[in-house]
């Protein structure tokens, strides 16, 4: 599963396919099981491939092109946002440290000591 920008769709279906395939001959051979490779590739803006509808009749089960999209498209714009509030923040004057400092005082270490 992939979701890369819109103009690499079809690039990033050729790379699954490439780099699973070696798996793929690996789980034939060891346990003779008859092995195929279903990419699901979905651009960032929930572009698909032409390839998807017949690659997700493979798979058991019921599934909609259209909420995975709805899937991508969510997570997508979450990234955007936080990305954008991060941007926000640090034009705003905000506090550049990433965590907060020590207050220098040092925690007591105990260990358990257990005797068999």
């Amino acid at each position: 599963m992939a979701i890369p920008a819109d103009r690499n769709v079809v690039q990033k279906e050729a790379e699954k396919n490439l780099k699973y395939k070696s798996l793929c001959m690996e789980i034939q051979r060891m346990w003779n099981l008859k092995c195929t490779i279903i990419p699901v590739i979905i651009g960032a803006t929930g572009i698909v491939t032409r390839r998807l509808r017949k690659n997700l009749e493979t798979v058991p089960g019921k599934h909609s092109i259209d909420s995975l999209q709805e899937t991508v498209i969510l997570g997508t714009s979450h990234i955007i946002r936080k990305v954008l509030q991060c941007e926000a923040w640090r034009l705003s004057g905000g506090d550049h440290r990433w965590f907060k400092r020590s207050t220098g005082k040092k925690r007591p270490v105990t260990r358990d000591i257990h005797i068999v």
